[in-house]
């Protein structure tokens, strides 16, 4: 691995922990004037989520997680040695090879991420319920899996770090037409804005049965399931459909644009 790659990743990491550490302390200060109990532990958390956290920070996501794991093939890409590197890996192989670091590494970065933020926020305020729900606290939850209890959050822990794997991949793809590195490090930024702001838009427009489908597209549904409700949405049941059909939305997306770029690069010779 190139050593300004290295560099680049764990300032990366870095930086962005910080940020992540900052928030949660500053979350953590303003929730422990609060009763100390499951619920606050919960809603300090999932008000620290993709959403509902500042637009800075949710920029700086929508940047930093998916180019974790893509860099060193970006980097690899947009270099004069790739043709190189081609004839002895085939762009088959080479992409297969990117997208499943790149899913994996945004996955991974994703999860801890999350699993920092909970456990910083459970020593400090309360633990979580391993008991059954609470009534009361479904109706206080500021989003769909809000209710103080573990499980609910490890299940949105889990479908918003596989969410972040799957958004990564795509903004790989479209990077693959990108010859300039420095735009592909804030194409995510760039590619995640254009995928809330234009089914927000959309979405007025539409009632029923096209706003569903404006709710599969919009990339809140995929990076975090729960925390953008809509009305016709009620029960957690719909929304493990949706997300499901978000990731296959994305997926077959990101495949389409790979195949597309393969095909052009080929008939470049």
């Amino acid at each position: 691995m190139s050593k300004r790659v290295l560099f680049y990743l764990i300032t990366i990491f870095l930086v962005f922990g910080g940020i992540v550490t900052i928030e949660t302390l500053l979350a953590i200060f303003e929730a422990n004037t609060l009763p100390h109990n499951a619920l606050n532990t919960s809603n300090t958390f999932y008000m620290l989520q993709f959403g509902n956290v500042s637009e800075i920070v949710s920029i700086l996501m929508l940047i930093m997680i998916p180019i974790s794991g893509s860099l060193l093939f970006t980097y690899i890409k947009n270099n004069n040695y790739f043709y190189s590197f081609i004839q002895r890996h085939s762009y088959k192989k080479f992409l297969s090879k990117a997208l499943i670091v790149t899913f994996l590494t945004a996955f991974i970065f994703s999860l801890v991420i999350l699993l920092y933020q909970l456990l910083l926020i459970s020593l400090s305020i309360h633990p979580l319920d391993w008991g059954n729900i609470d009534a009361k606290n479904v109706i206080s939850g500021v989003t769909m899996f809000d209710d103080g209890n573990l499980s609910s959050t490890v299940k949105f822990i889990l479908l918003s770090s596989f969410g972040w794997g799957i958004y990564a991949n795509l903004v790989f793809s479209i990077g693959l037409f990108i010859k300039k590195n420095a735009i592909n490090i804030i194409s995510g930024g760039i590619i995640g804005s254009s995928l809330i702001i234009v089914p927000a838009l959309v979405s007025h427009l539409f009632q029923g049965a096209l706003l569903k489908m404006v709710y599969i597209v919009s990339l809140p549904t995929l990076i975090a399931p729960g925390q953008m409700n809509v009305q016709y949405f009620g029960n957690q049941n719909q929304l493990y459909l949706y997300f499901v059909l978000s990731t296959i939305v994305y997926m077959s997306l990101t495949l389409g644009i790979v195949y597309f770029w393969i095909k052009k690069k080929q008939k470049e010779g």
